[in-house]
């Protein structure tokens, strides 16, 4: 039987700017969507599938950027883009609730941030400290997960079937042990990073054939009809793939030059600003209102304009941490490659 076989005219080379918009457009869509949150706006527009658009963005790049390299460099250089900048905004966060709010955190709850996994042991870990946190468990799951798996790209079928089960049997587990946080925000987006590395080999090599084998089968069985006999579907992952596409073909030729530029801006700050904004809009807005202006009275504008500077401060500071971990990586011999969330 024939593969199922996608071919491009040519192999995409260099930095594909187009990327950064996509990912400019998935925190906008995320902060909108916290933004719903603290304003208790219905999600209509479901922000949420921003993250979805990341995790496979996430993908894409990897693949894009990944080289014959070992294990361990690979996770090396995963390691230097995601954990400098976590660190440093997971430490302002543990000092400043500290000072400002008489927050503290048990040693056991700040040492699983600091590893990254603290998504692994529950919803009480995993937005005990902040709800963005959990996202870094996530792509360090997948990443963790993918070091092996990379020979696999040479069989897609092969490549679709372990990530199926990888994503079936998490958010199975997750759905099982009663974790609602954990299999809502964490388990239900595995799926999209593997579309994303089939759609970054694509575009890199230029042709993706799939075997239609036994492998695809299973795939399809594990990612469709098994979740939907216990009452669940990943969906948000083709909801995302959707935003994705949509963009590309459809919304970007239309856009002036300096739209797309802002959101290539954001985009490649992604990863800072999806750390910093929430706590930012949310517990420091109301922390400033109630501190500095008593009388106001926790509503509606003056939560808007909390939301705003809290927003306008998020920018600044990612745009500060990008650049000074951008200088210090260029002194390593880890080079980021590809600037991923």
């Amino acid at each position: 039987m024939s593969p199922l076989r996608l071919e491009l005219p040519a192999p995409v080379t260099g930095r594909i700017k187009v990327l950064d918009e996509l990912k400019g457009v998935a925190i906008i869509l995320v902060i909108l969507y916290h933004v719903g949150g603290v304003l208790s706006w219905a999600n209509g527009p479901h922000g949420e599938a921003g993250v979805d658009m990341f995790v496979i963005l996430s993908g894409v790049g990897l693949t894009l950027s990944s080289t014959s390299e070992g294990v361990g460099r690979f996770l090396a250089r995963r390691f230097w883009r995601i954990f400098p900048a976590y660190w440093v905004v997971l430490t302002a966060l543990l000092l400043c609730d500290a000072h400002f709010r008489g927050q503290h955190y048990t040693p056991a709850d700040i040492a699983l941030h600091y590893a990254g996994i603290q998504a692994w042991f529950g919803d009480r870990y995993a937005v005990s400290i902040s709800d963005a946190f959990w996202f870094v468990t996530l792509i360090v799951s997948l990443y963790l997960a993918y070091a092996p798996m990379r020979r696999l790209l040479a069989r897609p079928d092969k490549l679709l079937f372990a990530g199926a089960a990888l994503s079936f049997a998490v958010a199975t587990l997750c759905l099982r042990l009663n974790q609602p946080v954990e299999f809502g925000h964490f388990s239900v987006r595995f799926p999209g990073f593997f579309v994303g590395l089939l759609a970054g080999h694509l575009l890199k090599q230029g042709r993706l054939e799939i075997p239609l084998s036994m492998y695809l089968a299973g795939a399809f069985l594990l990612i469709f009809y098994a979740p939907y006999l216990l009452g669940y579907m990943f969906g948000g992952v083709w909801v995302g793939f959707a935003l994705l596409v949509g963009y590309a073909f459809l919304l970007h030729p239309l856009l002036p030059g300096a739209v797309r530029s802002v959101l290539a801006f954001l985009g490649v700050r992604s990863l800072e600003i999806f750390l910093m904004h929430q706590v930012l809009i949310r517990e420091y807005n109301v922390y400033v209102l109630q501190r500095f202006f008593p009388g106001v009275g926790i509503t509606t504008w003056p939560l808007v304009a909390g939301i705003c500077a809290g927003l306008a401060v998020t920018v600044a500071l990612s745009s500060g941490l990008h650049a000074l971990l951008r200088r210090l990586s260029s002194g390593r011999k880890v080079v980021v490659v590809e600037p991923e969330i």
